[in-house]
């Protein structure tokens, strides 16, 4: 059912998706209407569940089952319910016709109340494991990413140090050339080498 049809019967605001609230700004403003946790424990989420189910798209139904949750779909039944009448009705008209209704179907509202309840908890343990696997995901990947930026410096650091020495080297070579060539330049002015004779006979 569309986020805005649910907006007068499931007190639910059409602003998240009109005006692109985040998924904690809208919880925040569902707190209000919190009622008491159904009775009876739910288990909150199988354990056998796996990671794979909690990406993507998320099979609600099938983590309702596997918390055991009974299959009643009160919350379902009027939704769609409620999808079949005119968005124009005034909200004591669909309360009426939502009695009515849960009424033929040998349903109370706190028959949907409690089925809501008990998914909202198995929802909120999505939230929670979600978050504890995405944080610790996150944790490791940041010491890896921490490892290779150390493996980096490292690296870096070497090369500064090869430079150093490269130029270091350089120019030392450099004075003593210089030194050599000086000895050279000046011995050659004093004509202390003797020009190369060419062979005999020409």
């Amino acid at each position: 059912m569309a986020w805005n049809k649910l907006k007068s019967m499931f007190v639910v605001s059409d602003e998240m998706a009109s005006s692109g609230k985040s998924a904690d700004e809208v919880l925040k403003e569902l707190e209000k209407y919190e009622l008491p946790p159904p009775a009876g424990e739910v288990p909150p989420l199988a354990v056998e569940t796996p990671a794979s189910a909690l990406t993507g798209t998320i099979d609600f139904q099938g983590l309702y089952d596997q918390a055991g949750i009974p299959n009643t779909d009160e919350v379902e039944s009027l939704e769609r319910f409620l999808g079949g009448l005119d968005e124009n009705l005034p909200d004591s008209s669909k309360v009426a016709a939502a009695r009515a209704f849960l009424g033929a179907i040998g349903k109370a509202p706190k028959d949907v109340v409690d089925d809501a309840g008990r998914k909202i908890q198995v929802v909120r343990a999505v939230a929670d494991v979600k978050r504890t696997d995405a944080e610790k995901a996150v944790a490791d990947r940041q010491g890896i990413i921490a490892e290779l930026q150390r493996q980096i410096d490292e690296q870096r650091a070497a090369i500064e140090g090869m430079h150093k020495d490269l130029e270091s080297v350089r120019s030392q070579c450099t004075v003593e050339e210089a030194r050599l060539q000086g000895a050279r330049v000046f011995f050659g002015h004093l004509g202390a080498v003797t020009p190369r004779q060419p062979p005999a006979g020409r």
